[in-house]
């Protein structure tokens, strides 16, 4: 008698497992916030609102999470690296301390400003300059935030059925993206895990081109956008269809994506910039749908970013083509801005697998059922 009970109670398991597999991704719709680049940095002695407006970033970060905040139905957030200015210990801990403040979980990358900077001469007599902080010091503050354990790089299941990743593309010394062999080997490993789930990879540096002077280091060495073995690691999600969608920052521009097999690349705005944003997600197994808001701020704080951003504090951001002057002024913002693009919606093609296609012996699951 028991062991017919069981065997019944084993049939019911698989019958249930195996509709779980067939017909969904184990949700329904998923909200998710993606937050980038917010170069976090109390007002300290010689610290002033340019490109990066560094006075104005504890506010504004708090502002974005107040947003997040007023969303109760909201899953979790990532921020896609460049935490602080330069990784210096006070801005680490402001940081933790206005991240804290979601009520929803949260999620960090590192990114090349969260590593301790090479340190450069003083031009006067004096004590050695301040210096920041390891990665180690952010993967041990930000444990249980993907962090698990001392590796840069993480994965985790925010939701039953979707798989997220956060990789570590910094290379210490310079603001160039690459992935290590170890990590390379690390990705493709859990990627090979968590096949039947939909995974979303979330990184500082991107893999793709934003705009033609980042195909070069011809231009102000902006080659360095980019991971320099993108191609690499490019296969390695062309390798498991359930990569659907890669999401990054480091450009400092106004959302935009491109399709690279089938693979979708986001890249997101900062926080401490013009055009100062953040983005909410809504995933469903049929698509991904978002809107990239303006961070709520002061007239003056949106009046001085615009101004830094086309003025002096802006001119290393001018691309070849945004020359100075009002026609290339005009040009520039509206790169940066992207306004196109802060709504829209894309599809998701990768569906889980069925019972049949698993390769587990029905037996298999059966006797851990009875068991």
């Amino acid at each position: 008698m028991k062991r017919s009970k069981g065997l019944l109670i084993g049939l019911l398991t698989v019958l249930v497992v195996v509709f779980v597999w067939t017909t969904s991704y184990g949700f329904e719709a998923v909200k998710f916030g993606v937050i980038s680049d917010m170069h976090m940095g109390m007002a300290v002695e010689g610290i002033k609102d340019e490109f990066k407006m560094t006075v104005s970033s504890v506010d504004l970060l708090r502002s974005a999470v107040n947003e997040f905040n007023k969303i109760p139905d909201l899953d979790f957030v990532v921020a896609c690296g460049d935490l602080t200015l330069d990784a210096e210990p006070w801005n680490l801990e402001i940081l933790k301390t206005v991240m804290d403040e979601l009520r929803a979980p949260y999620y960090i990358v590192l990114g090349n400003h969260d590593l301790s900077p090479v340190p450069k001469p003083r031009k006067f007599p004096g004590p050695p300059p301040a210096r920041g902080v390891t990665r180690s010091t952010f993967v041990w503050a930000f444990q249980g935030h993907g962090f698990e354990g001392p590796e840069f790089w993480w994965s985790l299941d925010p939701i039953p059925g979707l798989h997220i990743i956060g990789l570590d593309t910094n290379v210490p010394g310079t603001w160039a993206g690459h992935i290590v062999g170890a990590e390379v080997k690390w990705l493709d490993q859990d990627l090979y895990s968590n096949r039947d789930k939909l995974t979303i990879v979330f990184t500082h540096h991107g893999f793709v081109a934003w705009h033609k002077d980042d195909k070069s280091m011809k231009w102000k060495e902006y080659a360095q956008f980019v991971v320099d073995n993108a191609a690499e690691v490019q296969a390695i999600f062309d390798k498991y269809p359930q990569v659907s969608f890669v999401m990054g920052g480091h450009r400092h521009i106004g959302l935009r994506y491109k399709k690279v097999n089938d693979v979708y690349h986001i890249v997101h705005p900062a926080i401490c910039s013009y055009p100062m944003r953040y983005t909410v997600y809504t995933l469903t197994p049929k698509e991904l749908s978002w809107v990239s808001r303006d961070v709520p701020s002061t007239k003056d704080i949106w009046k001085r970013a615009k101004e830094n951003i086309i003025g002096k504090p802006g001119e290393w951001w001018r691309g070849s083509d945004h020359p100075e002057g009002p026609a290339g002024d005009k040009k520039m913002l509206k790169f940066f801005e992207a306004k196109e693009t802060m709504k829209g919606k894309l599809p998701v093609s990768f569906k889980p697998k069925r019972y049949g296609e698993l390769g587990i012996p029905s037996e298999e699951l059966l006797g851990v059922a009875v068991r």
